[in-house]
């Protein structure tokens, strides 16, 4: 709880920072960068480099391939999770070209005024995208973010274990479900999930509703097998029957299963995008080169392996792939997941209204014990 009052603290800091200077630029003091940003910072604003700020966890052979596709020497930064995206972008001691990222945040960046505008004219691969990743309500105009992929928390059911029938998330509080269910360990996504069966709104703000959600689901502890982010693997060892937890984990366990439900929620999904942006002040052209090659069908693909359709790559193309490579029309419905856009729940930014949700889920976690990680 401190340590999320003190990181919202320091990132108004810094962007009060921003605004009085007149203007967001990379941070000459080296004591203030780690010293991977500090290389960054020596390397300057060459042309011929990207700066790139994206999830832990891309490898040496992607960047070789995004660096044959640009022809720009990449300087990869990776953070793992999204507030440590925003407080690296909002500290101006790197000035990043390119940044991936995700709904609430770039709402959260757009308010501070650290976001180019993108013109999408200038990224070829553009019209490939799927049409269901466009105009989200974080970004109705497609103004200050491009779709890389995406995913959303639906109910794979394992109907050799499970046999009560499921709609939606509020049929995961029947007592049939006990010790069966594998349930999302991200806090905002948990609580706000439980917003919707509570009848509430997805990213409620009113303290009352969200200490009802953490009421909610505590009474969901006596189903729950484990909190995890992605462990579809519970499942394939009989762990849980029930997953509910990120599409792209799901389609890893519904492909090593003969007979199995994907059910989209009644409430209607939790959706998530990640996407590029561009940061103030960036390298525009060397971005938008960035971007059209990391959405392309010649970058998503390249490895050739089924391995890759399971991740709800946004590019339509991608999705054409996977089709004639023979991954089945159910297996589809996971990795691809039809959802009506009028139901669809993004995460929004709440403000301080988050503090509330931390000081939920701490005590949610004082209750679940070993059911959820540290």
């Amino acid at each position: 709880m401190k340590k999320k009052i003190l990181a919202l603290l320091l990132v108004s800091v810094m962007a009060l920072g921003a605004t009085a200077c007149g203007a967001a630029t990379t941070n000459t003091s080296g004591s203030e960068a780690s010293g991977e940003e500090a290389s960054l910072e020596a390397s300057g604003e060459s042309t011929g480099e990207i700066n790139m700020l994206a999830w832990a966890g891309v490898d040496d052979e992607a960047i070789q391939k995004l660096e044959s596709m640009t022809g720009y020497k990449i300087n990869y930064t990776q953070f793992s999770s999204l507030e440590e995206m925003e407080t690296k972008i909002m500290s101006n001691s790197v000035q990043y070209d390119v940044a991936m990222c995700s709904d609430y945040v770039i709402e959260a960046l757009l308010e501070q005024n650290m976001l180019e505008e993108i013109d999408t004219a200038k990224i070829e691969n553009y019209q490939y995208l799927g049409s269901q990743y466009l105009n989200p309500s974080y970004d109705p105009d497609n103004k200050w973010s491009v779709p890389y992929s995406g995913g959303g928390i639906g109910i794979l059911v394992n109907r050799d274990v499970v046999t009560t029938p499921i709609k939606g998330y509020a049929d995961l509080w029947n007592p049939e479900l006990a010790g069966q269910v594998a349930f999302t360990d991200d806090e905002r996504m948990a609580l706000c999930i439980t917003n919707l069966v509570n009848g509430n709104d997805f990213n409620t703000t009113n303290e009352e509703e969200i200490k009802a959600a953490g009421t909610k689901l505590a009474e969901l502890l006596p189903n729950i097998a484990a909190f995890t982010y992605n462990d579809y693997k519970m499942m394939l060892n009989g762990e849980a029957g029930v997953l509910v937890i990120a599409t792209g984990s799901e389609y890893k366990a519904a492909k090593e299963m003969a007979n199995w439900e994907f059910v989209i929620p009644e409430e209607g999904m939790h959706m998530f995008i990640d996407s590029y942006v561009i940061p103030k002040g960036a390298n525009v052209d060397a971005a938008y080169a960035f971007i059209n090659a990391i959405i392309s069908e010649e970058y998503l693909t390249r490895k050739g392996e089924d391995t890759n359709w399971g991740y709800g790559y946004c590019n339509t193309k991608v999705e054409e792939d996977a089709v004639k490579a023979g991954i089945s029309e159910q297996l589809m419905t996971v990795a691809y997941p039809k959802v009506d856009s009028s139901t669809t729940h993004y995460m929004s930014n709440i403000g301080t209204a988050s503090l509330i949700y931390d000081e939920v889920w701490t005590e949610l976690k004082l209750s679940a014990g070993d059911k959820m990680g540290d």
